[in-house]
């Protein structure tokens, strides 16, 4: 009858270290290829870990970027707030499991990736929103004019214009071009019918850009189309961080040349405002598929990765195995080195009783 003591096929103190069957077993090689314990995979776990991370990253990334985030943003924050505390909960329930669970789970894994996935989409929608959308649903709501003549009109009167679409021998006055530097140089050039001054006295119209002209002279060269004969159309300035510095320009142009603006207009000059306009649009869908396909590669990277440290833990001895030449209770005699009739196994990690 077995009496809890070593077998007599296998008498051995425990002040005499382990027995050689059990050396011979903490001394394999500790690799994924060779054999031993594995930790079982559930495929479904790893899909969730894989879709949530992903799924959270597309949503907040479309709802920052496009239509939404310009007529409800309040909605947008909301939502945003609603997947903060979805996070929060998968925080509390890895929490949770790590002090409760002894055995490695996916809940930590899932909290650190959705928590990244959430904050990288929001900050890469916002990013393409700005850049691209809202510029677009801007000019959306304002108005497309035609045949607009620069000499017989005044600024004040297409505050609300988006798209300008000028009338024949309007065009870019280049000698009159001027700039204003802060950081940036800020170039400003008007707009005239017949190289003539105006009727209305005033100078309302003007063609911008940053980094475009001469310092030291009049030489404006803003866009691709500021020398074509071509080109007589305009799309509306809305930026609020560049319209001071542009105003700044024109107020030292009147200086120089001895000319007014009441009502300054500010345009970016163009040959197909609609398309390029429309363009805009179009990018940030574009960059908006991108983002999403390049998310689910690197979600799907991580999850080869975390799953490749999983195998690594599996081929073990134990997931949490003791060093026994650098426990102090295994050299003091405090573990059995005896035969584990539940396991059939020398060496059992229990605690001397």
């Amino acid at each position: 009858m077995y009496d809890g003591q070593y077998p007599p096929a296998y008498p051995q103190s425990y002040h005499h270290g382990p027995h050689p069957a059990i050396h011979e077993k903490l001394h394999r090689p500790r690799t994924v290829f060779a054999p031993g314990q594995r930790i079982r995979m559930n495929i479904i776990p790893m899909f969730l870990n894989l879709v949530v991370p992903w799924t959270m990253f597309v949503f907040c990334c479309g709802i920052t970027s496009f239509q939404i985030m310009y007529t409800r943003p309040g909605m947008v924050y909301g939502l945003l707030g609603f997947v903060a505390l979805l996070w929060l909960i998968s925080v509390g329930v890895a929490i949770w499991a790590r002090r409760y669970d002894p055995e490695p789970t996916w809940f930590s894994y899932l909290a650190l990736s959705f928590g990244i996935a959430a904050l990288a989409g929001t900050l890469c929608g916002m990013q393409n929103f700005k850049i691209y959308s809202q510029r677009y649903y801007e000019l959306q709501d304002l108005k497309v004019i035609s045949h607009l003549d620069v000499s017989k009109e005044r600024g004040s009167n297409v505050l609300d214009a988006g798209i300008v679409y000028f009338a024949n021998g309007n065009r870019l006055d280049g000698q009159k071009s001027w700039h204003f530097k802060h950081q940036t140089l800020y170039c400003v050039a008007p707009v005239v019918a017949n190289q003539s001054a105006p009727t209305t006295q005033s100078y309302d119209f003007w063609a911008v850009g940053k980094d475009c002209c001469s310092i030291s002279s009049s030489d404006f060269r803003c866009g691709p189309f500021w020398g074509s004969q071509r080109a007589r159309a305009a799309i509306r300035v809305l930026d609020d961080r560049s319209l001071p510095f542009y105003r700044l320009a024109v107020k030292q142009a009147e200086t120089l040349y001895g000319i007014m603006s009441s009502h300054p207009v500010f345009f970016t000059w163009s040959q197909d405002p609609l398309q390029e306009v429309n363009s805009w649009n179009l990018r940030a869908f574009k960059n908006f598929l991108f983002l999403c396909a390049f998310s689910f590669v690197v979600s799907l990277f991580c999850l080869a990765f975390i799953t490749f440290q999983y195998a690594w833990i599996g081929r073990r001895e134990s997931a949490y195995e003791v060093d026994i030449y650098s426990d102090p209770m295994w050299r003091s005699g405090g573990y059995r080195h005896g035969y584990d009739m539940r396991t059939g196994m020398y060496g059992s990690n229990q605690a001397w009783g």
